[in-house]
């Protein structure tokens, strides 16, 4: 039986290359004994059936021995004691000696496998997940939500939503220039220890070389909510009450930064916060020599059950663009978009069209009122806006999230 080398198992990885020879060793082994006791169909009853044997174990089978991505196949290889099972099984049916001694070898040689490569099963498994070509939203979702449980536990806080929403328009004083209103919220924050300080929003503006935060004015939406919470541009009637202490500085790095003090643990000292500000004449809406591409998302740096991030553009500031997902490892810098740092998710953006009418959440309640209230405070019409969502379960932290396109030539960008 043939084996084309699957397009992962290249290069020097030893891991990619084992796994593909394993995985044909127990599709040849694995083929032969179902396709002599079950020539006509391959369904999970039938092999159940033929076998004797439970519609668990017959899937796992039928997966190893059909699944076109091997790792896929290894991902749902049968367990020493569910083989021993199917073995007994096919033995009583009467199966060739030669056929079952060859799936006995090649769970040996899976078994291999897992030794030479993996400390454990588990570690076994993260492996084959990383190097599965075909993405499983489920799967992601799970490891997630385990690092979603341990990193709550390990800095003491977490949140039920973290919230971003970005408004792009033009600039209203200076030629090919955008502004962008920004709204951060997090959501259903609590922390599990007493001690805990916390960081809520983190902000930059950056071009592809050269920090230019000086260049850009910020102004917020709210300035007197401002004025009395220590510069931090909250919207007190989206917040819980009473207010928490907050406030707001700069980084030696240019980051801009709020965060607020510690409280109860648990439902007790459960809190919301939103905030919104008017980022002015960020950038030029057109490529520059030092900006080629334009990234605009929200840092994730809290323990989060689900992420949601709208960007609204108005239509043809950018000219005709694609916008791609990227989520930035944030270990080796704080502000990274570098490819080698970007990691690998099956989540996708949405495109929602124009104006309001899907600016509902299933988790945020009046976030369409949220939103309404934002574009009427900055005298925007919505019906002119894009609206381009993420959703991502349990969001891996310390990342960025962000929604990536090229910035076109000045002569093709057209509003």
């Amino acid at each position: 039986m043939s084996e084309t080398k699957h397009p992962e198992a290249r290069g020097n990885d030893q891991f990619q290359a084992d796994t593909v020879e394993a995985i044909r060793i127990a599709r040849e082994a694995y083929c032969q004994i179902i396709e002599a006791k079950c020539p006509g169909s391959k369904a999970v009853s039938a092999v159940s059936e033929a076998f004797g044997i439970h519609r668990k174990l017959a899937w796992q089978l039928i997966k190893v021995a059909y699944a076109e991505d091997p790792f896929i196949a290894a991902k749902h290889m049968p367990s020493s004691r569910s083989i021993s099972v199917w073995i007994q099984a096919a033995e009583s049916c009467g199966i060739d000696d030669g056929l079952i001694e060859a799936v006995r070898q090649a769970g040996q040689r899976f078994q291999s496998l897992i030794d030479t490569h993996a400390a454990s099963k588990a570690e076994f498994d993260i492996l084959i997940e990383s190097s599965n070509s075909v993405k499983d939203a489920h799967s992601e979702e799970r490891w997630r939500q385990h690092s979603f449980a341990g990193n709550s536990f390990t800095w003491g806080a977490h949140c039920r939503v973290l919230m971003a929403m970005c408004i792009l328009m033009p600039s209203d004083d200076r030629e090919d220039h955008f502004h962008m209103a920004q709204i951060r919220g997090l959501m259903g924050y609590r922390q599990t220890r007493s001690d805990v300080r916390w960081v809520v929003n983190q902000s930059v503006a950056l071009n592809d070389d050269v920090e230019h935060e000086t260049a850009m004015q910020r102004v917020a939406i709210d300035p007197q909510a401002a004025s009395a919470h220590n510069g931090v541009p909250v919207l007190p009637e989206y917040c819980s009450d009473p207010m928490p202490a907050l406030t707001r500085s700069k980084t030696h790095d240019g980051m801009m930064q709020d965060e607020f003090l510690s409280s109860e643990v648990g439902l007790q000292g459960q809190r919301t916060l939103v905030t919104g500000e008017l980022l002015r004449n960020i950038a030029p809406t057109h490529a520059t020599p030092a900006d080629k591409i334009a990234h605009f998302g929200t840092a994730v740096r809290i323990p989060a059950e689900m992420l949601h991030f709208d960007l609204y553009v108005r239509a043809g500031l950018f000219g005709e663009v694609e916008r791609e997902l990227r989520v930035f490892s944030d270990i080796a810098s704080a502000v990274a978009f570098n490819d080698s740092d970007v990691l690998s998710v099956s989540d996708t953006i949405t495109r929602l069209g124009r104006g309001l009418t899907l600016a509902q959440s299933p988790d945020l309640s009046g976030h369409h009122d949220l939103t309404r209230s934002i574009f009427d405070r900055i005298g925007l019409n919505p019906g002119e806006y894009e609206l381009y969502r993420i959703r991502m379960a349990f969001p891996p932290m310390p990342t960025t999230v962000m929604m990536k396109h090229e910035l076109l030539p000045k002569e093709e960008s057209i509003r």
